[in-house]
């Protein structure tokens, strides 16, 4: 079974590679699923990160200042500085993820791979979607999800993918709304990177408007993604 480390490890290096493609034009780009950051943002906040979890440093995924902070501490270094930090982190923080200090940490990877199609989605390329990474994206952010769902009263719903299904809820109730998608869709849908409008028209059956704005980590955002 592939680990939470080596997922790590192929996202980073797929985004080493794209970094050394990218002109200074590219690394301005603005990040449409981050307002007000550009690629080379994104890239600054991935090394903050890294450099976070390997200093103890707690996440603060909602804070606004911590995200911030991350851009503020390499505003005055180059995209391939930025780069070459994360690098030098990256094989510390893979091993970590593997061992059972670590397993706390694989929010890293789910993080990791968004902001990896985040940066994708600005500079207009549609790549990486099936792959072991977004089956294990999903599979994570499913059963985060799943947690304490029938315990908040929520509708029972079902989803599916290529790779698995998941009821939420009481089992032995009707959902009252199920989805059949792509494990990258899923997760794009769990983690908020897709409007209301474009979440309820994923593909139910049944109605999902009871529980559509329930189901993103974050946001959702005002506009669609296209990425």
């Amino acid at each position: 079974m592939t680990t939470a480390g080596v997922h790590y490890r192929v996202i980073r290096t797929q985004l080493t590679e794209l970094a050394g493609d990218l002109g200074p034009e590219q690394a301005d780009s603005p990040v449409p699923a981050l307002p007000g950051w550009s690629v080379q943002d994104t890239y600054a906040h991935l090394a903050g990160i890294s450099a976070d979890v390997l200093a103890g440093t707690p996440a603060q995924p909602h804070s606004a200042e911590w995200t911030a902070g991350h851009l503020a501490a390499r505003r005055e270094r180059s995209l391939a500085e930025i780069v070459e930090e994360w690098g030098a982190n990256g094989p510390r923080i893979e091993a970590f993820l593997d061992e059972p200090d670590g397993r706390p940490a694989v929010v890293a990877v789910i993080d990791l791979f968004h902001h990896s199609h985040d940066i994708r989605g600005a500079l207009g390329r549609r790549e990486a979607r099936d792959t072991p990474e977004a089956v294990f994206v999903a599979s994570l952010l499913t059963k985060f999800k799943r947690s304490g769902w029938e315990q908040a009263g929520h509708p029972p719903i079902e989803l599916a993918t290529g790779s698995g299904s998941w009821r939420f809820g009481e089992q032995d109730c009707v959902p009252t709304a199920a989805l059949t998608t792509s494990d990258f869709e899923l997760s794009r849908i769990l983690i908020g990177r897709r409007s209301r409008a474009q979440m309820l028209a994923a593909g139910w059956t049944g109605d999902p408007e009871p529980i559509v704005d329930l189901l993103p980590r974050f946001g959702p955002p005002v506009t669609d993604l296209t990425e």
